[in-house]
């Protein structure tokens, strides 16, 4: 986790903790502002994330096109068998990642795309 989404989050969290006290002295007026402040603050966080979020995709994409290529190197490379099968393991879990990544990343697109209509 980046350092920017770990304080997003303690940011939520300390939100949450308001709302949870004022639900407990049963301030509604201040519950609705909390959850007013919250909405402004998730929705700025998320038109200013995206940039962010999809370098940091892209460059978790590169470190495991850069990986990929070395076990694959590793594996024309080797002879035991029992330590091919472990590459080829290896190979398939960051190839699911990369698909993992690359979703991500059409999402972010997508949803830039869907909010510039």
């Amino acid at each position: 986790m980046t350092i920017q989404r770990m304080t997003n989050s303690l940011q939520i969290d300390d939100y949450l903790d308001l709302l949870n006290y004022a639900i407990r002295i049963d301030d509604t007026e201040w519950q609705q502002e909390i959850i007013n402040l919250m909405k402004n603050y998730t929705e700025q966080k998320k038109n200013m994330d995206t940039p962010v979020l999809r370098n940091e995709l892209w460059l978790q994409f590169d470190a495991l096109n850069d990986e990929l290529l070395s076990l694959f190197k590793q594996l024309s490379l080797e002879k035991d068998e029992a330590e091919k099968a472990k590459v080829t393991e290896r190979i398939w879990e960051l190839k699911y990642e990369r698909v993992m990544i690359s979703q991500k990343l059409e999402s972010i697109v997508n949803r830039k795309h869907h909010s510039s209509k």
